[in-house]
């Protein structure tokens, strides 16, 4: 059993045009963030080129920043929520996942963890993962479980 098998990384079980329907949602959210910064990279760019007197300068980069800032990070501070709230309620794709095949035996074996207190970790609310200095797991501690609540 390769490490590759048990990291979970559903993306590629997607559809192909789901995936890119995602990326090109991402994609036009950058674009718009990106956007956002539209007014200080002008005022940079004039200022380092030198475009603008020296005397005039504080108007200029009052009139370029204050213009349009304000409007546009509204628009992003509003749209943007929306966006990832209607994209979070659209049916996803329920694909079967390679990772069902593997039971809870198989990553303690793997991980080298106590099968029942995986389980027992596994139910509960909070788990602090103790590990050495190589990364590997040495200890598994559950502070919460469902007989506490």
């Amino acid at each position: 059993m390769s490490i590759e098998t048990l990291i979970i990384n559903k993306r590629r079980e997607l559809p192909k045009t789901k995936r890119l329907i995602w990326d090109i949602i991402t994609f036009l959210l950058w674009v718009g963030f990106i956007y956002l910064w539209k007014p200080l990279l002008i005022v940079f760019y004039g200022i380092l080129t030198l475009k603008v007197p020296p005397e005039e300068i504080s108007g200029w980069i009052y009139d370029n920043i204050h213009s349009v800032t304000f409007e546009h990070a509204l628009f992003m501070l509003i749209t943007t929520p929306v966006v990832l709230f209607i994209l979070s309620r659209l049916n996803r794709h329920q694909a079967p996942s390679e990772h069902l095949i593997y039971t809870s035996r198989d990553y303690s074996n793997y991980f080298k963890v106590d099968d029942t207190h995986l389980q027992a970790c596994v139910e509960s609310q909070w788990v602090t993962v103790h590990h050495n200095h190589h990364g590997h797991i040495i200890h598994l501690e559950n502070q919460i479980t469902p007989n506490d609540r």
